[in-house]
């Protein structure tokens, strides 16, 4: 992964592009923190796949099954 600051980006945004498009990624900083990153379409793709696909992996792991509410008001009460 390439990383530049926000200068040096705006000064080769061109060709930080055209490094992007071949599949290379690149993070950009502003004094010193990482502030942006530009990466390929197809990557940003697959990584919110990925990150769907571990939401609903959770989701199937914390689901018990129906809740009674009435159980869990009785529960509460003294």
């Amino acid at each position: 992964m390439l990383t530049v600051g926000a200068f040096e980006t705006k000064a080769k945004l061109a060709s930080l592009l055209d490094k992007v498009s071949e599949g290379e990624s690149v993070l950009i900083t502003r004094h010193g923190q990482a502030a942006a990153m530009l990466v390929p379409p197809v990557r940003a793709q697959q990584d919110r796949q990925a990150a769907l696909e571990e939401i609903r992996g959770f989701r199937k792991a914390c689901h018990t099954g129906p809740v009674d509410v009435e159980a869990l008001i009785d529960e509460d009460r003294p």
